[in-house]
């Protein structure tokens, strides 16, 4: 693990696409040299682990796909894009966590002896690179939240955003806003809308959902979580 002292950290997490501070989270971050797959929580990157990684795509402005490289440097997975993307798609599966006398591991609950209880980690993650058709379409991921045009917001004004869960909207999800974190989340309508606020810079949003498991002897609940990751000027 990387401790950042916090000034420092903030600066990084947010010229690469700041991270949520209240949970681990995993998203593309835009660098100078290029896009890496990271992973991080509360100002500290972590190791991203490759394994974990389900997949990653990267598309144009028009939703088409741009090849991509893989290369892992520096606990990071790194993307050598063949075009020019616009958006990022990233399925991240932090798989289960089992809680004990002694602590967490990373194994299913009934392959650990003394288990507490145990929850299934799956992170997804968005990040637009370029405004266009891409980042206002629904990418199919299990938890989503889509921009609801294809513009690129302008710092001041408001976003809106749809959160939808396997496709259909969600009502009641509280959104957060990476950075503000004493504020109220922004909680979707019925129509799993929400109007978010946008300042200048890279921003990030994120949403999660903890849904109970029944009879699995691996886990206890699936915690899912969604980030979307964009600049405005």
């Amino acid at each position: 693990m990387k401790t950042i002292p916090p000034l420092l950290a903030a600066a990084l997490l947010l010229a690469a696409g700041i991270a949520p501070a209240r949970a681990h989270d995993a998203w593309v971050a835009a660098r100078a040299d290029g896009l890496a797959v990271v992973y991080g929580h509360d100002g500290k990157l972590e190791t991203c682990v490759p394994e974990k990684i389900r997949s990653v795509v990267l598309l144009d402005a028009s939703g088409q796909p741009v090849p991509a490289r893989r290369a892992v440097a520096g606990g990071e997975v790194r993307l050598a894009a063949g075009g020019a993307p616009a958006l990022a798609v990233l399925h991240y599966d932090n798989g289960v966590w089992t809680k004990t006398a002694d602590g967490s591991k990373n194994l299913p609950k009934n392959a650990v002896p003394g288990a507490l209880s145990a929850t299934h980690s799956v992170k997804y993650g968005k990040t637009v690179l370029r405004w266009g058709t891409a980042a206002g379409t629904a990418q199919g991921q299990a938890l989503e939240i889509v921009p609801l045009a294809a513009a690129a917001p302008a710092a001041g004004k408001t976003l809106a955003v749809r959160v939808l869960r396997d496709g259909r909207p969600l009502p009641g999800a509280k959104l957060l806003r990476a950075g503000h974190d004493k504020e109220t989340p922004f909680e979707t309508d019925a129509d799993g809308r929400a109007e978010v606020p946008v300042v200048a810079g890279w921003q990030a949003l994120s949403v999660a959902q903890r849904v109970e498991l029944r009879d699995d002897p691996h886990a206890d609940a699936l915690s899912l979580s969604a980030n979307l990751h964009f600049e405005a000027r």
